[in-house]
Formats: structure tokens, sequence, C-alpha cells
């Protein structure tokens, strides 16, 4: 894709969130030019299986950038880096605050040699503020932003996800922000320092639940969407041990399942009555047991009734749905073995 063809970035940042918001801008068509000092490299490198010296994840995140090795505190290897920073567009890095200055690369000391430059600083808690400086991972962030309070088990211990909320949000905000800048430079010619906090970058997922909770009602009862409390929005076990996601939220979509399922008797005309203390849940479990996940997939398909399959991570590359949306993509490392990394989230029809 050519999008961001023209645009050159440079990138100083490691492990998850700036690596995938950086082979975003990539996939993209930008430039993007990942410096590692020799003595602080990317963590991901080592992160898991070694193919051609480096680790898959570090290859998926990384495979379509300039790769170049900079000792930056050093005087040879900050003059170096000065003169990419010369002809680029934008620079994000993700060290903590502070850092950067001491290196002689903060946004103030590059904006004197690029006037116009986009500086993103992408951090847990972002620039100021007495959190600005405080170690911390998704995990915390997740915590902070009251994410993890919505992420509790029946006994109401918070389940810790398989994955990083905190980091991949933060990624998509710093992609937004960067690109945001970018257009303001376009229009006005000044540039940017702009902040990301990881923290902050994940508060939109409590849109609803906090609608509630400002409105003075307990979403612990009312947020029909958190799969616990509703029969039309759970998911299901099937006869194999796989699941269902049953998501028919509005009333005319249960209601269509209901008549898929040969079970007019579930149908219901308000959603209070679908609340797990008003309604037969068990009966609507006990009949998906009866076949299996795909069995079900098959006979509900088509039917308009907001049901899917509960995909394993092994059986994603192989389901219909990414092979025709092609959501997954092939390269190959410098050492020529054949990869496979998540593709672009969207699709631009004139663009490749």
């Amino acid at each position: 894709m050519k999008l961001l063809e023209g645009i050159k970035i440079i990138d100083f940042t490691r492990l998850l969130p700036g690596p995938v918001a950086t082979h975003l801008l990539a996939q993209m068509g930008a430039e993007v030019i990942k410096i590692e000092n020799p003595h602080r490299i990317d963590y991901a490198r080592t992160s898991g299986k070694q193919v051609d010296g480096a680790s898959l994840l570090f290859h998926q995140l990384n495979h379509n950038k300039v790769l170049k090795s900079m000792d930056y505190a050093s005087e040879a290897g900050k003059a170096e880096v000065i003169e990419l920073i010369r002809g680029a567009d934008a620079l994000i890095e993700q060290f903590r605050p502070g850092a950067m200055a001491a290196w002689g690369l903060d946004y103030e000391a590059i904006k004197k040699i690029r006037p116009d430059i986009v500086y993103v600083s992408l951090t847990g808690y972002g620039q100021q503020g007495d959190y600005a400086s405080e170690a911390g991972h998704d995990f915390n962030y997740l915590a902070y932003a009251g994410v993890m309070s919505l992420l509790k088990d029946e006994k109401g211990k918070p389940c810790v996800p398989d994955t990083q909320f905190a980091d991949i949000g933060g990624a998509y905000m710093a992609v937004m922000a960067l690109q945001a800048a970018l257009l303001r430079k376009g229009l006005s010619g000044e540039g940017s320092h702009v902040d990301v906090s990881l923290c902050d970058a994940v508060l939109p997922f409590i849109a609803v639940p906090y609608s509630f909770q400002a409105a003075g009602w307990d979403y612990r009862h009312f947020n029909v969407i958190n799969g616990k409390i509703a029969a039309n929005y759970a998911a299901y076990q099937c006869s194999d041990g796989k699941w269902l996601s049953v998501a028919a939220l509005e009333l005319k979509f249960w209601n269509t399942l209901c008549e898929a399922l040969e079970k007019p008797e579930w149908k219901r005309d308000n959603q209070l009555a679908l609340m797990n203390i008003a309604f037969p849940k068990a009966e609507v479990e006990a009949l998906f047991k009866t076949q299996t996940r795909d069995e079900w997939v098959v006979q509900l398909k088509g039917k308009d009734v907001c049901v899917a399959p509960i995909l394993e991570l092994e059986e994603l590359e192989g389901s219909d749905y990414h092979r025709q949306r092609k959501t997954f993509e092939a390269f190959e490392t410098e050492g020529g073995t054949p990869l496979r990394t998540v593709g672009l989230p969207f699709r631009v029809d004139d663009q490749e």
C-alpha cells in the first residue's frame, strides 16, 4: 500500500507498542528506519523461537523496516542519527521521559535542526505528572484505566488477559496521532511534539460501562455486553468442547436466532426478560451442547443472528473469514526464511 509513500519515519521503539505502530506505518508505505543502539537492542529480538538471528516476533514486526545499528550515545553515532533525522518527516521514541534528552535527541534539540519534525513520544503514563517516570507494563496500564475491573471471573478475581490491550491500543493511538500531526504539518508547516500514553490510550475501551457509572447505575448489573448477565450475549460451549460467541444484542437478532434454533418459546419482547435472573439460560447451554461448534456455524451461517465461532489461534489462518479477507501476509527474512505476519487491518480499493 502506498498511502504514506514519501514519508520517512525514524523509529527508536522497542518491544511491542512502538514496533506495532511503525509496522503499520510501514505497511501503509512509509519508509521506516529503525535505530537500535548495539548496547540497547530491541528485547523482542530474543523473545521466543529464533529464526535467522532473531525471534519470530521481531521479524513479524520489523521485516518491512530499514534496520540500523547506531550507538547514539557516542558522538559519532549521534552525528549519524542527526543526519538521518534531517531528512525525516517524523520520529517516534518509546523511552521513559528524559532518556532522549540525556542523549541530546529530545524534541527541543531535534526541532533546532528540523523545525517541522513530528516527534511522537510513546510511554506508559505520559510526559508530565507524578506518574511519568513510573515503570509499568500492559497489566498496570489496564489496571489504572479501569479495564481490569471489568475483566473478572465469577468470584470477582481480575483475569489477566493473554494479550496486550494497552500496548496495541497505544500503537493504534500513536499511528493516529502521528498521522494527525503530519496533516497539521502539511497544512501549516509546523511540527509537533505528540505525547501518547498507553494508559490513556486504553480508556476508550471503557466507554459503555463508564456511561452507566456516570448515570449512577451499577455497570455490574446493567452492562449486558459483559457476557455474564444476559442469555443473548454470552459464550456457549458445544459438544466438542469448543465455543460459540452469541452476541444477539438487539431483540430482532435474538428472536431470529430463536427461530433458527426452532425455539420460538425463547423469544422475548424486552431486553430485561433476557437477563439471567429471568431467562432459562441453562436450556440454551444444554441445546448448544448437542452439536459441535462447526455444526452450529454451518446451521446458522447466513441467518442474521450474530453468532460466530470462537477460533483458537491455530485455527485463524485456515478459517474462511481470514482467507477471504487475506488478513495474514507472507514475507521473507533477510536470510530467505518464509514467514507470515498480520496484515494491514484495512483496505483501500485502488491499492494493493
